[in-house]
């Protein structure tokens, strides 16, 4: 979908606007967002971010998902310019580097590609970056590159993001924006409470430090129970963060043993031996093994792959990619 597209569903007479989600934990859903409520989103990003009639957004992301929606729904409420571009691996082809962006939308594979550019670009006021986790490595040249750049957390039916947290090497807690609390419920998943009464709850694993603060563990229904012990895939990939350069993922397959046995998948390089590489891999993971003091919490395998299975926006399909493994 295209920004002229989604301006007309936006402008026309419906209350209402069909949304998607980006299927990444299963068959995309479809939600019906009330305009009201987009607008009431939409206020609270323009006020953190301090957007106004003499701003410009970008986005270079497709409309058919949230995120850039919601870009087209900021520059309405703030009766600003929003510009966007064909979604790609190469973003901002067209923009100059004194060119002023007041918040440009992006997900983790285009802001590498910002970061690789030598000359960088010196226009760029805030960076939202979303739709999957940052890899440490990324965090740490956003930290060294003097982007001011911040990490989202929401989902279509919260209509974009309700907490931000500025990306840095320091794991800080996202912040959730005015009119926003949380908790969490009996099972530790998220519960989001909404200035207009709506509760939310999620399906993310979360340490709550105050009804404003919060860090995110995980999904629930990507838990894996080995050993009789519950593991969260992306806490123990955050852990693994430092010792690994290439694109992984954790994931499990059947064991007779474990229930469940962990296993990390690395992309690997086409130029590598699968052998060397695997073997390479697996030296480096037993040195940190107990250095990270992991336990039954280690992954007993090392798996390659050419591609990790992702969506358009750069999530790792997890459902899929434990297909892969049951099938190798």
């Amino acid at each position: 979908m295209t920004q002229l597209e989604f301006e007309k569903i936006w402008y026309d007479d419906s209350d209402t606007v069909l949304c998607h989600t980006s299927g990444s934990t299963g068959t995309p859903k479809e939600y019906k967002l009330k305009k009201d409520f987009m607008r009431q989103s939409a206020r609270r990003t323009n006020e953190f971010f301090g957007i106004t009639n003499t701003s410009r957004l970008h986005t270079c992301l497709d409309f058919k998902y949230i995120a850039s929606m919601m870009m087209t729904v900021r520059a309405d409420e703030a009766k600003c310019v929003l510009t966007s571009e064909h979604p790609s691996s190469k973003p901002l082809g067209d923009i100059s580097k004194d060119e002023e962006i007041d918040l440009l939308s992006v997900v983790p594979a285009q802001m590498e590609w910002i970061l690789d550019n030598e000359e960088r670009w010196r226009g760029l006021k805030h960076i939202l970056i979303g739709g999957s986790a940052i890899p440490l490595m990324m965090r740490r040249r956003i930290a060294l590159s003097g982007y001011d750049a911040w990490e989202t957390y929401g989902m279509t039916e919260t209509a974009s993001h309700i907490a931000l947290r500025r990306v840095g090497e320091e794991d800080v807690p996202f912040e959730a924006l005015d009119g926003i609390s949380v908790e969490v419920n009996d099972e530790n998943c998220l519960v989001v409470k909404m200035a207009d009464g709506l509760v939310i709850t999620t399906n993310d694993i979360a340490e709550v430090e105050s009804p404003k603060e919060f860090r995110i563990l995980g999904r629930a229904d990507n838990c894996v129970i080995s050993g009789g012990i519950k593991i969260m895939p992306e806490d123990l990939e955050r852990r693994l963060g430092p010792f690994i350069a290439f694109d992984y993922c954790i994931s499990s397959v059947p064991d007779k043993k474990w229930g469940e046995k962990l296993v990390l998948v690395v992309e690997m390089p086409e130029s590598m031996d699968e052998e060397l590489f695997k073997e390479a891999v697996g030296v480096r993971l037993r040195q940190y093994r107990k250095i990270l003091d992991l336990g039954v919490k280690s992954p007993k395998e090392v798996v390659c792959l050419s591609h990790l299975p992702k969506t358009a926006n750069g999530k790792i399909e997890r459902r899929r990619l434990k297909e892969i493994l049951n099938s190798i």
